[in-house]
């Protein structure tokens, strides 16, 4: 099982994760996890046999088809899952309050986190979309297709397409299939009110 005092802020791309995140760590003196922090690091832990997506070849990822992105994308996180899990709990033990903001695998985490630990933020698909290589760690990952050398520039606005379609595909869930409570961006006009909202869902005092 998960400690009481981690929480979880997941959602897809452009839904408010980060901003929300850092309201609610600042606010209330969380100790912050990001998503992304780790992720590299587990590679090294991973075996063929037990982690066929974090072990597949990708050298010929732009040959895949879209789906196929969107199983690798989904199945990385998922291997994943149990390590960041595991490191939270460690870190629970030497910190009050601890935010994790990010994306896991949501059938896992729904069976082993309470309800009142764990959120999931969303977005209508149409602003994702729209939205997407607005963010500074999206709008990198469009840089490094357009100086890609030696492939026409049809090619890289195909890429920049496919790119986006598959983490939004990949990371857009109905979390509420899975019994987690959903936040919507859009029906909050601020960050700050989306926070509140979540704290109180968290249980979360100044005080705690």
């Amino acid at each position: 099982m998960i400690n009481s005092n981690i929480f979880f802020l997941l959602g897809c791309p452009c839904s408010g994760k980060t901003t929300v995140g850092n309201i609610l760590v600042h606010k209330y003196n969380m100790f912050y996890f990001g998503g992304d922090d780790k992720r590299f690091d587990y590679y090294k832990f991973a075996e063929k046999e037990k982690h066929p997506f974090m072990t597949i070849d990708a050298s010929n990822f732009w040959n895949w088809t879209l789906d196929e992105m969107v199983a690798w994308e989904k199945g990385v996180i998922s291997e994943q899952t149990s390590y960041i899990l595991n490191d939270l709990n460690e870190l629970s033990k030497s910190n009050n309050l601890i935010l994790f903001e990010g994306m896991l695998d949501l059938k896992t985490v729904s069976k082993i986190v309470p309800d009142n630990q764990i959120v999931y933020l969303s977005v209508e698909k149409s602003i994702c979309e729209r939205d997407f290589f607005t963010r500074e760690d999206h709008r990198s990952m469009m840089e490094n297709i357009l100086n890609t050398s030696g492939i026409s520039e049809d090619e890289k606005q195909k890429r920049i397409v496919l790119r986006k379609k598959a983490a939004i595909n990949a990371f857009y869930e109905n979390a509420k299939e899975f019994g987690i409570k959903t936040f919507m961006r859009e029906d909050t006009r601020t960050a700050y009110e989306m926070a509140e909202q979540i704290a109180r869902h968290f249980g979360l005092t100044k005080e705690r």
